[in-house]
């Protein structure tokens, strides 16, 4: 054929021999790349499986950490327990070096723990002890009620002197004083007495101590007894108290920004060493680049390369460890940093009394001790079993029921303050299950502009201001001469809800009473 060329047997054989070299290099890369792929996989394998094996390795150490930390606290709380019985059992027994010996155990424990004598570690001392010099039964009786109950006035003493409550309630609601004048104990009485004991509180069986008295001279000295010699002491003590708690505030304070310190540093620390692994691994895949390279251009320098790759795998290594290593301790430090946090909004003091429903009329209508009007904000009432409410509605108060829309218009609130100003009587606002703040206020600024702030500073009050709220067609006895700055002087504004948890805002405008519903007891 026209322009075919004839192939000699010697191109023919050197074809089959190309195509023959190449089906051969061909096989060889084929190989090779199975056996890349093969070894790939099993590289994959075993990192998998050391990876696995470090994750259970590392969880494990966790688990271990945990359990032995919870087995630290059981003990702990064991030991806690211990001490306790032994307090309460030693005070009503009035065995004062047992008492002697628990606190003492309680600072050795404080020094196994390495707390410093230095003033952090001052307060956490004196809080530690005061955990153990207030501790409670499973009725809420304190080691001081049981020394009451057994009549010891040196461990009475000495327990007050401590900064234990004199006024503290346990079973039944009973005061160290109620016990001591029921066990007819008299020497206990008199340094209750001295040292700051209320004979005007009840019992949940409605009795004062001068009512349950086994003996006459116990009853005569509850009688005789100045009580304004207790409301001087019950000040010393609030103040300490008040004092007591700034520096364990502020020990927390420290604390807890100690602790925010620490996450911060470590929280820098740990990007630097992630930063750090970051370009550890850059360099690895460098040095991998650089190897394959050489590799391919046969430079000849692949024992070179190889090494290079396994200083720069070295690196990454201590680079990965370092890595998990801050981690782990940033993950530590944020835990303890949430604990503290946790433990500082149980432990700080709730605001404002606790108040059992049957002394609501002594607290809220009498007064005694004039801690509300010496407090100057109006009461707020918190009581989740709605009884305050019920004993409030059917006094000689203006009650108002939040829910209820007629109640609330702004022209029948108007009267009802108006009113309550007019007979010195109270004004009760019952927003029962429901924080109602901001429609009060709301349906307060209808009536009178700014009305909510005059009635909570007690502006409204001073210099007969409570005059402007009178309206043509009130009636005479809503007359500017009807009113009396006497009997203004005994009005009282009030606040009623069963809402526990209520804005920090709310709680420090008013003067918040917790009811408190008390069936425990022995």
């Amino acid at each position: 054929m026209e322009g075919f060329k004839e192939f000699s047997p010697q191109d023919l054989a050197a074809q089959t021999i190309q195509c023959a070299y190449r089906q051969h290099l061909a096989r060889v890369e084929h190989n090779k790349r199975v056996r890349e792929k093969q070894d790939y996989e099993e590289a994959m394998d075993r990192l998998q499986r050391e990876a696995f094996v470090a994750m259970v390795k590392r969880e494990q150490e966790i688990a271990e950490r945990e359990r032995q930390k919870e087995e630290m606290e059981r003990q702990r709380k064991r030991e806690e327990q211990e001490c306790k019985t032994r307090m309460l059992e030693g005070a009503f027994e009035g065995d004062l070096d047992e008492i002697l010996a628990v606190l003492k155990e309680v600072a050795d424990r404080d020094s196994k723990d390495r707390v410093p004598f230095d003033e952090i570690g001052r307060v956490v001392r004196q809080r530690h002890e005061m955990g153990m010099v207030e501790c409670t039964d499973a009725h809420g009786n304190t080691p001081l009620s049981e020394a009451a109950g057994g009549g010891h006035p040196p461990l009475i003493r000495f327990l007050i002197e401590k900064g234990a409550n004199p006024n503290s309630k346990g079973g039944y609601g009973r005061t160290p004083l109620y016990r001591a004048a029921f066990s007819g104990h008299l020497a206990a009485v008199e340094i209750l007495l001295q040292l700051g004991a209320d004979p005007r509180i009840y019992a949940d069986d409605g009795n004062r101590p001068e009512e349950v008295g086994s003996t006459d001279s116990v009853i005569n000295v509850l009688q005789g007894w100045d009580l304004t010699t207790t409301d001087t002491m019950l000040h010393k003590m609030e103040a300490v108290k008040e004092k007591r708690l700034q520096m364990e505030q502020q020990q927390r304070q420290k604390e807890a920004a100690k602790l925010q310190d620490q996450v911060s540093e470590l929280t820098k620390e740990a990007v630097r060493s992630q930063k750090e692994m970051h370009k550890a691994y850059a360099e690895l895949n460098k040095r991998m680049n650089e190897h394959d390279k050489c590799e391919r251009d046969n430079m000849g320098k692949t024992a070179i390369t190889l090494q290079a790759i396994h200083d720069a795998e070295a690196v990454l290594e201590v680079a990965r460890a370092t890595a998990t290593t801050t981690q782990e301790k940033l993950s530590v430090a944020k835990m303890e940093l949430r604990e503290k946090q946790q433990e500082d909004s149980s432990s700080l003091p709730m605001k404002g009394i606790n108040c059992n429903i049957r002394e609501l009329d002594d607290v809220l209508l009498k007064d005694v001790g004039n801690k509300i009007r010496n407090d100057g904000r109006w009461p707020l009432i918190i009581d989740p079993s709605g009884q305050a409410a019920v004993f409030l509605r059917y006094l000689d108060t203006n009650y108002v029921n939040a829910l209820n829309p007629n109640q609330m218009q702004p022209s029948v609130l108007r009267i009802n303050l108006l009113g309550a100003i007019r007979f010195g009587k109270m004004l009760v606002i019952d927003m029962m299950e429901v924080n109602l703040m901001e429609v009060v206020t709301r349906m307060m600024e209808q009536i009178q502009t700014a009305l909510m702030d005059e009635l909570l500073n007690k502006q409204l009050l001073q210099n007969d201001r409570y005059l402007s709220l009178i309206r043509a067609g009130d009636g005479p006895e809503y007359s500017p001469m009807e009113f009396s700055p006497v009997r203004a002087e005994k009005f009282k504004f009030l606040l009623i809800t069963k809402v526990q948890n209520l804005p920090d805002e709310m709680l420090s405008t008013f003067y918040p009473i917790h009811i408190v519903i008390n069936n425990s007891g022995r």
